[in-house]
C-alpha cells in the first residue's frame, strides 16, 4: 500500500513539476536580457537596444506560452528560437564587454547548439536503434520460455521489442539465426504486422516461412508479413492457406483477409481455392478480426454458394461469420433488411438460406411475414423447423402456432433422421414431450440405437397428432351440424 501510494505521489510531482520546468527553462533567455538591461545604467542606444529586445523576447515567450500545441510538440524547436533571438539581441544591444554578458552569450549559444544535437540524434533514429539492440540481446538470453511458443508474442521483452522497432527491423532481423526456436519465434512476434521494411527485409522473412519445418515458426512468418502492400508478396503469402498445419492456414487468413479493399482481387482465386479443397472443410469459415469484408468480396462469396459441394458449404460459413460479425459491430436496418429479402427468395442458395436462418434467428430478426412464408412447403426442411421453433418459442395459441405443429408432423414423417433427430429436439424443448433426448446433451449419432428409437418416437407422436386433430375436426363439424 505505501508503494502505491509513493508511486502515486512521483506520478503527481511528475505531472506538476514538467511544466514548471518547461516554463522556467524557455523563460531563462527573456530573464539575461533583463539582467543585461538593468546593469547598463546609461541612458545610451545600447541600453535603449537591450530593453526593446527585452520587451520582443517577452511578447514571443508569451505567444508561445498562449499556443497549446507548444504543451504537446517537442520543447526543441522553440528552445532553439528563443535562445537564439535572445543571442542576437544581446549581441546588438552590449556594447561593454564584461563577464555577464560573455556567460550569457555562451549560454545562450550553447544551449541551442546542445538541444539542436540531442534533437538530431533522436530523429536519426540512434537511440531507438541502440534500445533495440539491448532488448533484443536481453530477448535471446532468455531461459523461461512458455509451453506454447504461440505466447511469446505476449512476453513484455516482446512488446517492448516490438515498439522499439519503429525505425528498423534489423535487431530482431539479428534473431533469426539463433540456434533456440524460441528466440526466432519471439523475433518473430515482434515484428507482427509490421508495416516499413527496407529493401530485401520482406523477402527474407518469406523465404524462412518457405523453409521452415515448424508450424509455429511458419505461422510466425506470415503474421509478420500480414501488413505488406507488394502484391507479389500477398499472392506468395496465400499459398500458406493450403498449409498442412491449421495453425498456419489461420495465420494466412488473418494475414490476408484483414484488408480485402486492396487485396481480394490479388487473393481471389486462392480464397475460392482454398474453399473448394474437401481436405481443409473441418476448418469452418475463414475468419479474421481486421477490417470486415468488402462488398466484392461478400459478391463473390454469395456467387459461390451456388456452386456445388464443399465450396458453397464453406463460402456460406464464411458469408454467415461476416455478417454475425457486423450485426454485432454495427447494426444496419438497411442490412437486415436485404437479408431477409435473400431468405425470403426461393432463388437463392439453398444452403445459403439456411445459414441466413440461422443468422437471423441468433439475432432475432425474423419477423412474424417472413416466418409465415417459411413453413410452406416449398421451402427446405432446416428452414420450416427454424420458422416453427420460432413461433413456438411464443407461447400464445393462434393459427401460426397451429400451423406450426402442423409442419412439425410433416417433418417428423420425413425419411431423414437428422431431420427427425432435429424436430424431437425442438418437441422436447419446445412442448414439453419427452422424446428420449438427453438434457442439454448433443444429438445422437445418427446410425446409433438411440437415434433409431428417438426417431420411432418423433414418428409414433406424429401419427398420434394426426388422430387427435381428426378428432378435433370431426367435433367440429359435429357442431357445425347440429
Amino acid at each position: 500500500m505505501r508503494r502505491i501510494l509513493s508511486m502515486r505521489t512521483k506520478e503527481r510531482l511528475g505531472t506538476f513539476l514538467s511544466p514548471l520546468l518547461r516554463l522556467s527553462f524557455m523563460l531563462l533567455p527573456t530573464i539575461f536580457l533583463l539582467i543585461a538591461s538593468l546593469r547598463h545604467t546609461g541612458l545610451g542606444t545600447a541600453n535603449v537596444m537591450l530593453w526593446i529586445g527585452t520587451g520582443f523576447q517577452a511578447s514571443v515567450c508569451f505567444l508561445i506560452f498562449i499556443c497549446h500545441r507548444t504543451w504537446r510538440q517537442p520543447l526543441g524547436p522553440s528552445v532553439v528560437t528563443l535562445y537564439l533571438i535572445a543571442l542576437a539581441w544581446l549581441w546588438l544591444g552590449s556594447q561593454t564587454e564584461d563577464w555577464f554578458t560573455h556567460f550569457s552569450k555562451a549560454i545562450l549559444l550553447v544551449v541551442p547548439l546542445v538541444v539542436f544535437g540531442f534533437q538530431t540524434l533522436h530523429e536519426s533514429g540512434a537511440p531507438a536503434l541502440r534500445r533495440a539492440h539491448l532488448l533484443a540481446d536481453r530477448l535471446a538470453a532468455r531461459k523461461d520460455w512458455p509451453s506454447d511458443l504461440a505466447a511469446c508474442r505476449t512476453l513484455p521483452e516482446v512488446k517492448a521489442l516490438r515498439a522499439a522497432l519503429g525505425y528498423d527491423a534489423a535487431p530482431a532481423l539479428a534473431l533469426l539465426q539463433h540456434a533456440r526456436l524460441e528466440v526466432r519465434v519471439a523475433a518473430l512476434a515482434a515484428m507482427e504486422f509490421r508495416k516499413d521494411w527496407r529493401i530485401g527485409q520482406a523477402e527474407l522473412i518469406l523465404q524462412i516461412a518457405q523453409r521452415a519445418e515448424q508450424p509455429v515458426l511458419r505461422a510466425a512468418a506470415v503474421t509478420a508479413l500480414g501488413n505488406v502492400d507488394d502484391r507479389e508478396l500477398v499472392e506468395t503469402m496465400a499459398q500458406f492457406l493450403h498449409d498442412p498445419s491449421q495453425e498456419v492456414r489461420r495465420a494466412a487468413t488473418e494475414a490476408l483477409l484483414w484488408d480485402t479493399e486492396h487485396r481480394w482481387s490479388w487473393i481471389r482465386f486462392a480464397v475460392r481455392r482454398i474453399l473448394a479443397d474437401p481436405l481443409f472443410f473441418s476448418d469452418g469459415p475463414l475468419t479474421h478480426d481486421g477490417q470486415l469484408l468488402t462488398n466484392e468480396a461478400v459478391n463473390d462469396l454469395t456467387a459461390w454458394c451456388a456452386e456445388k459441394g464443399v465450396l458453397s458449404a464453406r463460402a456460406a460459413l464464411t458469408l454467415g461469420a461476416h455478417y454475425s460479425r457486423a450485426l454485432s459491430e454495427r447494426p444496419d436496418v438497411l442490412m437486415v433488411e436485404a437479408l431477409r429479402t435473400q431468405l425470403a427468395d426461393p432463388h437463392t442458395p439453398a444452403v445459403w438460406r439456411l445459414e441466413l436462418g440461422r443468422l437471423l434467428q441468433n439475432f432475432q430478426e425474423i419477423d412474424q411475414p417472413l416466418l409465415e412464408k417459411l413453413l410452406d412447403p416449398s421451402n427446405p426442411a432446416s428452414l420450416r423447423l427454424i420458422a416453427s421453433e420460432n413461433i413456438l418459442a411464443d407461447k400464445a395459441e393462434g393459427p401460426n402456432r397451429t400451423h406450426a405443429l402442423a409442419t412439425l408432423r410433416d417433418l417428423a414423417r420425413l425419411p431423414n433422421r437428422e431431420i427427425a433427430l432435429a424436430t424431437a429436439d425442438l418437441i422436447q424443448r419446445r412442448l414439453g414431450i419427452d422424446l428420449g433426448m438427453g438434457l442439454g446433451q448433443p444429438l445422437p449419432p445418427i446410425h446409433s440405437r438411440q437415434a433409431a428409437e428417438i426417431t420411432r418416437r418423433v414418428m409414433h407422436w406424429a401419427s398420434q397428432s394426426d388422430a387427435v386433430a381428426d378428432e378435433e375436426k370431426e367435433m367440429e363439424n359435429s357442431k357445425m351440424l347440429s
